[in-house]
C-alpha cells in the first residue's frame, strides 16, 4: 500500500468525501451495461480507498452462491486471481456471512481471525472489509476490498465502502434487471421462432392474426405475410367456425384457456388436429390473445392404431380361447381315440393268452388285433405327420405322376370301407387330366381324408362320389357325399387343426379333427388350394386343385428348401410302383 504524503482536514476530507460519492454516482448513471457499472465502482472506489484488491461478488441466479467478479488491483500488471470463482452462501466465508447477515464486516488482522475460510487463499491478505449491496431488502452481493498489510484499513474507510455500497446498489440492480430482461426477451424470441408447437399472437378485437412463428407457417403451407392477413377462424374448416367463434368468446372472458381435439386446414387441404391453450397478454397498453397450438395429428393417428391394436388383441385372445377349448377338446378325443383300440386288443390279447379261444375264432381275434393296431398306427402317424408339417415345413418327394394311378390304389381300401357302413362309392374319371408332379404318397393321404370323411358323416344307403377334371388352374379332384352337410358358420374353420362339427363328449364318429388341417398343408405345400361347398342337410363336396405348371414352383420349393436347412422326409417309393 501507497503511503499517504499528506493528511487533509477533517472539513476538506468530508468535501473530498462527499465529491467522490457524487463522482461515483456521476460516473454509474452514465453507463446501462452490468459490466462497465462494475468496472466504474471499482474504479472509483480506488480513488476513494487505498488497498491492493477489490472485488464485487453478485448473487447468482438460485440465490444458492455468489460469484467474484471484476478484481481489481492496484497493481496494474498483477493477476486477477479469482475471476468468476463461486463463494457459498453460508457463513464458512466472510462474502457469504456478510451477505446472510446484511452488516459490513471489518477484519483488521486476517491472520488472528479464524472465523472463516479465505475465498482466494493465493492472495495472502492481511486486512479486508466486505459490505453487502442490498436493493429492496434483498442482497444482490457485496462489494469486497483488501491489503496485503495488516491493519490497513479503519472504520471510515469501512464507512466510505459502506456509502459507496448504498450508491452502487440501485445502479446494479438496474443493469441485472435490463440484463436479466434483454436475456429473457432473445430466449423468448429464440424459443417461438424456433418452437415445434404453433405460436399465434391475435388482435382481440378483430381475431386477426399479430404475428405468427416459424412452425406456424411450415405447418400450415402458408408465408407469414400471407397468415397475417387472415383472421383466427379462418384456419378452421367452414364446418368448424362456429366452435372457434365460440372457443374465441371463452378467451375473451376467460372462461377456458384450453381446448382440445380442435381442427386447423392447411393450405393443401389437410386436416390438422390440435390442442391449443391461449391467453391473454399485456403488451404495452394494448391487450392480445396469445395461442399455443399443439400439432396432436400423430397422437390421434396413433390413437387409432391403437384402437386398431386393441380390436385385434381381443380377436387374438378370442381365437386363443377358441384354440384353448379346442386343444382340451382334442386331449379328451385323443383319449378316447387311444383307449378305445388299446381296450380291444388288451382284451382280445389276454383271451388268446388265458386259451379261452378256440382255434375258429383265433384267427378272427388276430385279426381284430392287427386292425386296432393299424388304427393306432395311423392315428399316431397323423400325429407325426401334424407335426412335421405345420412346425418343420418337411419336404416332399415329387414324382411326374397322374392323379388316377393315386385314386386307383387306394379304391380298394376306400371300397371296403364303404361297404362296411352299407354305402355306394364311384369314382367319375377326367379323360382329359393331365400328369403332374405330386407327392404319391402325401397328395393320397388328402384323398384318403377326404374320402373317409364322406363315408364317415354320410348315413347308410347313402352315396359319395369322387370325381376328377382339367381346370384353366390344374387338376381338380372332388369327393361329393349325401351327408348330413356342415352348418354355414362352421365353414370358415372347418381346416383348422383339432377342429370338428361334433365335438361333444357324446359325439357318434371317432377323429382327432386334425385329418383336414393335415390335407390342407399339403395341397398347399404343393402350390394348390383346398376348399369345401356345403348347405347343411344337403351334403358336402369337399375339393382340392394341384396345378398342372408346377417347374417353377418346384423350382422355388426346392430353394425354399435348402435355403431354411430342413431335413428331408425319408425316401418313400411312389403309390404307383407300390400298388
Amino acid at each position: 500500500m501507497s503511503d499517504r504524503t499528506k493528511k487533509p482536514s477533517s472539513t476538506s476530507r468530508l468535501n473530498a468525501e462527499l465529491l467522490a460519492m457524487v463522482r461515483i454516482a456521476s460516473t454509474i448513471l452514465q453507463h446501462t451495461e452490468l459490466d462497465d457499472i462494475l468496472a466504474a465502482i471499482t474504479r472509483e472506489l480506488s480513488l476513494l480507498v487505498d488497498f491492493d484488491r477489490s472485488s464485487i461478488a453478485l448473487m447468482e441466479s438460485g440465490g444458492r452462491h455468489l460469484s467474484l467478479q471484476h478484481i481489481y488491483k492496484e497493481d496494474v500488471g498483477g493477476e486477477r486471481i479469482g475471476e468468476g470463482r463461486p463463494v457459498p452462501l453460508d457463513e464458512t466465508t466472510i462474502i457469504g456471512w456478510v451477505a446472510m447477515n446484511k452488516r459490513a464486516l471489518l477484519r483488521r488482522d486476517v491472520a488472528s481471525d479464524g472465523r472463516f475460510t479465505e475465498v482466494v487463499q493465493e492472495e495472502n491478505l492481511r486486512c479486508d472489509m466486505v459490505v453487502p449491496l442490498i436493493a429492496h431488502g434483498n442482497v444482490i452481493g457485496t462489494l469486497n476490498a483488501g491489503s496485503y498489510t495488516a491493519n490497513a484499513f479503519s472504520d471510515t474507510d469501512l464507512e466510505k465502502m459502506v456509502n459507496c455500497g448504498n450508491i452502487a446498489s440501485g445502479a446494479i440492480e438496474h443493469a441485472l434487471l435490463l440484463r436479466d430482461a434483454k436475456d429473457l426477451g432473445e430466449r423468448y424470441r429464440t424459443l417461438q421462432r424456433n418452437a415445434s408447437d404453433i405460436i399465434m399472437l391475435i388482435d382481440r378485437n378483430t381475431g386477426r392474426l399479430v404475428e405468427v412463428n416459424r412452425q406456424c407457417c411450415e405447418v400450415l403451407g402458408l408465408p407469414e405475410a400471407d397468415l397475417l392477413r387472415k383472421s383466427f377462424f379462418d384456419l378452421f374448416p367452414t364446418e368448424d367456425q362456429f366452435q372457434a367463434r365460440r372457443d374465441f368468446i371463452n378467451i375473451m372472458s376467460q372462461k377456458s384457456r384450453l381446448f382440445t381435439d380442435r381442427r386447423l386446414v392447411s393450405r393443401d387441404g389437410n386436416v390438422l388436429y390440435v390442442d391449443i391453450s391461449a391467453s391473454l397478454i399485456q403488451i404495452k397498453k394494448d391487450t392480445f390473445i396469445q395461442a399455443l397450438v399443439h400439432d396432436i395429428t400423430q397422437r390421434k393417428m396413433l390413437e387409432q392404431q391403437i384402437i386398431l391394436q386393441n380390436r385385434n388383441l381381443q380377436d387374438a385372445n378370442q381365437k386363443l380361447r377358441e384354440v384353448d377349448e379346442m386343444k382340451t377338446e382334442f386331449l379328451a378325443n385323443i383319449s378316447h381315440e387311444l383307449r378305445t383300440p388299446l381296450s380291444v386288443i388288451i382284451a382280445y390279447t389276454e383271451a388268446l393268452r388265458d386259451g379261452i379261444v378256440g382255434d375258429a375264432d383265433r384267427r378272427h381275434f388276430l385279426d381284430v388285433i392287427a386292425d386296432n393296431g393299424g388304427n393306432l398306427l395311423r392315428l399316431i402317424n397323423d400325429l407325426l405327420d401334424l407335426s412335421k408339417l405345420e412346425v418343420t415345413g418337411t419336404m416332399l418327394s415329387f414324382t411326374l405322376s397322374h392323379i388316377h394311378d393315386v385314386v386307383r390304389s387306394l379304391w380298394p381300401k376306400i371300397l371296403a370301407t364303404a361297404e362296411e357302413k352299407g354305402i355306394q362309392v364311384t369314382f367319375q374319371p377326367g379323360y382329359d387330366v393331365p400328369v403332374v408332379y405330386i407327392d404319391n404318397r402325401r397328395i393320397g393321404q388328402v384323398v384318403m381324408c377326404l374320402a373317409q370323411n364322406a363315408i364317415k358323416f354320410t348315413e347308410a344307403g347313402g352315396h359319395v362320389t369322387l370325381v376328377t377334371e382339367r381346370t384353366d388352374e390344374g387338376v381338380v379332384v372332388r369327393v361329393a357325399d349325401t351327408g348330413q352337410g356342415i352348418p354355414e358358420e362352421k365353414m370358415p374353420r372347418i381346416f383348422d387343426t383339432f377342429r370338428q362339427l361334433d365335438g361333444s363328449s357324446t359325439r357318434r364318429r371317432g377323429g382327432l379333427g386334425i385329418g383336414l388341417a393335415i390335407a390342407k398343408h399339403i395341397v398347399e405345400l404343393h402350390g394348390g388350394k383346398i376348399w369345401v361347398e356345403s348347405k347343411s342337410g344337403a351334403g358336402s363336396v369337399f375339393a382340392f386343385m394341384v396345378p398342372v405348371g408346377t417347374t417353377d414352383f418346384l423350382r422355388s420349393h426346392e430353394e425354399g428348401s435348402a435355403t431354411m436347412g430342413t431335413t428331408p422326409m425319408p425316401e418313400t417309393h411312389d403309390i404307383i410302383d407300390g400298388a
